[in-house]
């Protein structure tokens, strides 16, 4: 069984969706957790999902898990953030640049010029400028131990179009953070990557999708614990540092590494995952 125990993370965004996965997973491994993110109280938000849920369930599963209101579009909450991990801590092992802001208006079809320009904001400030922030404020951290692991949560959506031109720049940029971060961390024994997941059962996704918003079919998806197999898998390599600089597919790591979805799957490729 893979064993974190002692190391810290912070996963930003992890109420729900795939950062509630990447955290209970970390939490079954043993890890002290950090769970951020806006939603307090059961209600803010169409789907269900909070800081202090998912915080209970990491400490269920074996690890220990910290519950902290953080908006990622607030630089300082941000700091202050990293700051209560130097303080309460005094190491940071893992961080898992998740958070994502879903806009108002649905964005699964549609032009851009069919939108506002607050959608680019709504992608890029949330779902890109905060990873670096968030990396900014960890990097001393990870420096003064000689060691860490980044992992930026990306998509397909980096390489080709998926759901709209600002979804797709906001990822192709994650993935390059992770390149050009791993160039810059070299000398400090952090590692750098991105990760693409499949078609993930998210809790948003499967409530856009009984609504008819999602035009492709998401039950040969996975689940969101898929994921956080993949980055306990990657934390837990003694050669990981072979892996920085580079955009990994979750589903090749599982079989690279031989874990399987929480329901015994192994899920299949992009194209198979959407029926296509």
């Amino acid at each position: 069984m893979s064993d974190l125990s002692g190391q810290v993370a912070v996963v930003t965004g992890s109420s729900r969706g795939i950062g509630k996965g990447v955290a209970l997973e970390l939490g079954v491994a043993g890890a002290t957790v950090y769970v951020t993110g806006r939603t307090v109280e059961e209600g803010e938000s169409v789907v269900p999902g909070t800081i202090g849920a998912t915080a209970d369930e990491v400490t269920r599963l074996g690890g220990r898990g910290i519950p902290v209101r953080c908006d990622h579009a607030d630089d300082d909450q941000i700091r202050r953030l990293f700051q209560r991990v130097r303080a309460e801590e005094g190491r940071l092992d893992i961080l898992v640049n998740n958070v994502f802001k879903n806009p108002e208006e649905p964005i699964f079809e549609g032009k851009f010029w069919e939108y506002p320009v607050s959608i680019w904001d709504d992608l890029i400030h949330v779902g890109c400028r905060s990873h670096y922030v968030s990396s900014h404020a960890a990097a001393p951290l990870m420096i003064e131990q000689n060691s860490g692991l980044i992992v930026n949560i990306s998509s397909f959506g980096g390489a080709t179009y998926v759901f709209n031109l600002a979804y797709g720049v906001g990822k192709a940029a994650v993935d390059r953070m992770a390149k050009d971060m791993a160039v810059e961390f070299r000398a400090h024994n952090v590692t750098c990557v991105s990760l693409w997941p499949g078609v993930v059962r998210t809790e948003y996704l499967e409530w856009a999708s009984g609504r008819g918003m999602v035009p492709f079919p998401i039950d040969k998806g996975e689940t969101p614990r898929f994921t956080g197999r993949a980055v306990v898998a990657i934390a837990t390599d003694p050669k990981r540092f072979e892996k920085t600089g580079q955009v990994l597919i979750v589903a090749d790591l599982g079989h690279e590494y031989g874990f399987e979805d929480v329901d015994g799957r192994q899920p299949g490729p992009l194209a198979e995952q959407m029926g296509l």
